[in-house]
């Protein structure tokens, strides 16, 4: 709820919704798919080049009237805040906020989702900039291969394998290729199959994703594997990788 109630206040902030958009696993589930893991995180990136004083001004007065004061600390093309504060029935949570402020880039073009919450606890209605379900795929493929988070796989295989219609994997492939391309580090199939190789046997990879499943989620770590290994990646240009055994 602190995420969903976040959300409206930010994108209701008019430097924020027109200056931000929403991306990452937390979009995903919030604005295209059923919420079957949990997030404490809100993936942003910059929509225009520019000063970016106005949107951290802006995170802070949209959250900290009731979030408190945040860490923040900000670094080349990047600003983090993380927010602390006390949950109704546990130990205190943190709300991470993650701005991208160099990428300015798109492949299929900006969307606008209206987004609301009502709850006892808190109301509001927004309209959330951010991108189609394809191209945020496509960001998750490029964060499948650039770190080693098992809820990237998890994400991937349950977009393609759950939803009705499924998302286009032509599509998908055809945004991972141009963001690849755009941040200067072009990815063949090869490439991207030796990488997947390397971490499957990998517990950090593999034990990720266990701890935010919601309850009566049906998740097998080596169909999934298999899955994006069989139906995904060869979608990439070039040869298949040749094993261990070639290099």
């Amino acid at each position: 709820m602190v995420i969903c109630r976040a959300l409206v206040e930010m994108f209701n902030h008019p430097a924020l919704g027109q200056g931000l958009a929403f991306r990452g696993g937390t979009a995903m589930f919030k604005l295209h798919m059923p919420a079957v893991r949990y997030s404490e995180d809100i993936d942003l990136v910059r929509v225009t080049a520019g000063p970016v004083g106005e949107l951290m001004d802006g995170i802070r007065a949209s959250l900290d009237p009731w979030l408190g004061k945040p860490k923040w600390k900000q670094t080349e093309g990047r600003v983090t805040f993380r927010y602390r504060f006390a949950s109704e029935d546990g130990p205190p949570m943190t709300l991470k906020i993650e701005i991208n402020t160099r990428e300015h880039f798109s492949v299929r073009g900006y969307k606008k989702i209206p987004f609301s919450v009502d709850s006892r606890w808190y109301s509001g209605t927004t309209e959330i900039l951010t991108f189609d379900l394809e191209e945020l795929l496509g960001t998750k493929m490029r964060a499948l291969y650039q770190r080693k988070k098992g809820r990237d796989l998890f994400d991937l295989w349950f977009a393609f394998t759950e939803m009705k219609p499924s998302p286009d994997a032509e599509s998908v492939v055809d945004c991972f290729l141009k963001y690849m391309e755009h941040g200067g580090a072009p990815v063949s199939r090869a490439l991207f199959e030796q990488n997947m190789m390397e971490k499957r046997n990998d517990e950090q990879f593999s034990g990720d994703i266990e701890p935010l499943l919601t309850a009566g989620v049906d998740w097998n770590f080596d169909q999934a594997f298999d899955f994006i290994m069989e139906a995904l990646i060869p979608r990439i240009p070039g040869d298949s990788w040749k094993g261990f055994d070639a290099q």
